[in-house]
């Protein structure tokens, strides 16, 4: 077997950082991994929608061959066209001359074959090499498989593909799917196979089929560093070394490290990908890894919660990403209704004729400590912590409206007796101290409210504890309330995540990406904005909502 080495970093690594690689990177990676002399190269999309020359996103062959690197060159240089997702007509693209890229890669999914197969045709006439890539080829059951194989015999691309979309498939599935396809399809085609590292097992699935013997050429997709959404991709570095040291001396891996380190270690300081946990579900229920990033996001689920969901979606809905479907799941999952009126009634009774005083999870806690414990020595307000318990403050109440706080705080919470624990009715009550049957709130346990009730109408943050909290006192007729603690999010400094500086404490961190973190925050602001019509707010500590 001859084994090809395709680097997609440009490409797939895309999608981790909008492919704003910028023009001098997007060059010098290009020259390393000739210089490092990777077979084939992906230099990104060619797309119809985005133009932009710092981006490897390209309007035209003619614009990609102003990146390439000076002639003469070894490798074979290729671009994308996605059917459905930023595609450009082939009938768009200057035949090939031999001076830019010399192939093309066509993705698409199962209902887009025929559309695909006459692209590819298209492509084919105008002198390119193409690769076709069948999306999510483990949907495809053996009989749709020999049929596509049928095609492609016909069509007789350059190379055809196993598609590992979802990182779930595991040696056996793998080895299937190649020897169907190799025992079926004409020899003179390569076939390739592109992993996603979902279940930690891009590596050693590309070893695999690296051993079966065949005289067929297998091209195997990497990128530095696993760069690519999600769980990421096969590495680079990995493949390459392992063929160095198993079948034949041929890549300058240190060249492949050079990129990483000049470039894709910065990237990794303000982007992650690679395995996770979610990513890990998404996978063992054959599904696409953005429900369970979606899911993640919300920071209100424990792992048994996401698993649950996801096992929810619909068979039709699972290789394709909707986002409105997991939006819908999502809050059916959250919502159970109660009715909370004899809760909003003794919570109305404690707080009657109080100050209000809530404190948030953030670090101002902890740098404005005493500040906080002189207001509340001066103004005996009603102290209510949300989604944490933390007995060097004063406290009065809990409120609690997430999985993963609540997993946490189980144990505190029965040491708070007598204190009353809110809690809001999409979580459960196994573990939480009872009530004392027949006792006012004053007695202690839970207080139980409808969850639905106090969402709001902005959906990345219409759970958000702070905000349903203040919904919940306004119902309970509160007029005003102090906020300490509510610091929002500082960008992040000395390469540290932009969550690390905004917690007090580290059990009470949620890990967000920098432009997650500012959007929610905007939105957030825009809410307590419109609380602000009803109440009035004020900030005892510092925070990025004050305005």
């Amino acid at each position: 077997m001859s084994i090809q080495v395709l680097d997609c970093t440009l490409r797939d690594g895309g999608y981790i950082n909008d492919w704003a690689f910028g023009r001098k990177t997007i060059r010098s990676i290009l020259d390393k991994l000739e210089k490092a002399r990777i077979d084939i190269i992906e230099c990104g999309f060619l797309t119809g929608m985005v133009r932009d020359p710092e981006r490897s996103l390209f309007g035209s062959v003619s614009e990609i061959a102003e990146v390439l690197p000076p002639p003469p060159r070894q490798s074979l240089y290729v671009a994308m066209i996605a059917i459905g997702e930023k595609e450009l007509h082939p009938s768009l693209l200057a035949p090939c001359d031999g001076n830019g890229i010399g192939g093309v890669r066509l993705t698409f999914h199962q209902e887009e074959a025929g559309q695909a197969i006459k692209w590819a045709a298209i492509l084919m006439d105008k002198g390119y090499r193409v690769f076709m890539q069948p999306v999510g080829t483990v949907f495809y059951t053996d009989l749709e498989l020999l049929r596509l194989v049928e095609k492609m015999n016909a069509l007789h691309p350059y190379a055809f593909y196993i598609v590992d979309t979802l990182g779930s498939m595991y040696r056996n599935q793998v080895t299937h799917r190649f020897h169907l396809i190799n025992e079926n399809m004409d020899p003179a085609i390569h076939l390739g196979f592109h992993a996603h590292n979902n279940l930690q097992l891009a590596f050693s699935n590309a070893q695999v089929l690296g051993k079966i013997q065949t005289k067929r050429t297998l091209i195997l997709d990497s990128s530095v560093f696993g760069m690519g959404r999600g769980a990421g991709n096969l590495p680079t570095e990995l493949i390459t070394q392992y063929i160095n040291k198993n079948i034949a001396s041929r890549y300058d891996v240190a060249m492949v490290m050079d990129i990483y380190d000049e470039y894709i270690a910065a990237i990794r300081r303000e982007y992650e990908w690679g395995y996770s946990v979610p990513y890990h579900i998404a996978a063992s229920n054959v599904c696409h890894p953005n429900y369970a990033t979606y899911l993640l996001q919300r920071q209100t689920l424990t792992m048994k919660d996401i698993e649950k969901i996801i096992q929810s979606i619909p068979e039709e809905y699972k290789v394709l990403y909707d986002q409105a479907l997991i939006e819908r799941l999502y809050a059916a999952y959250q919502s159970r209704a109660v009715d909370d009126s004899e809760a909003v009634r003794e919570i109305a009774a404690l707080i009657a004729g109080r100050r209000l005083l809530l404190l948030g999870p953030g670090g101002s806690l902890s740098a404005e400590y005493d500040a906080i414990l002189d207001f509340i020595a001066v103004h005996r307000p009603f102290v209510i912590t949300v989604n944490f318990a933390d007995a060097r403050f004063p406290m009065d109440a809990c409120f609690v409206s997430n999985h993963k706080r609540l997993d946490i705080l189980r144990q505190e919470l029965r040491s708070l007796h007598p204190i009353p624990v809110i809690v809001t009715s999409n979580l459960s009550r196994e573990g939480l101290p009872r009530r004392d049957e027949g006792r006012g709130a004053e007695a202690g346990g839970c207080l139980f409210v409808d969850y639905d009730r106090y969402t709001g109408p902005d959906g990345p943050v219409s759970d958000n504890a702070g905000l349903m909290l203040l919904r919940l006192l306004r119902r309970c007729g509160a007029t005003e309330a102090s906020l300490a603690g509510f610091d929002g999010f500082r960008p992040s400094q000395g390469g540290r995540s932009p969550s690390a500086g905004n917690y007090y404490s580290s059990e009470l961190r949620l890990e967000v990406d920098e432009e997650g973190a500012q959007e929610k925050q905007e939105r957030i602001r825009g809410q307590l904005r419109e609380l602000a019509k009803d109440m009035k707010l004020s900030f005892l500590t510092r925070s990025a909502y004050e305005e």
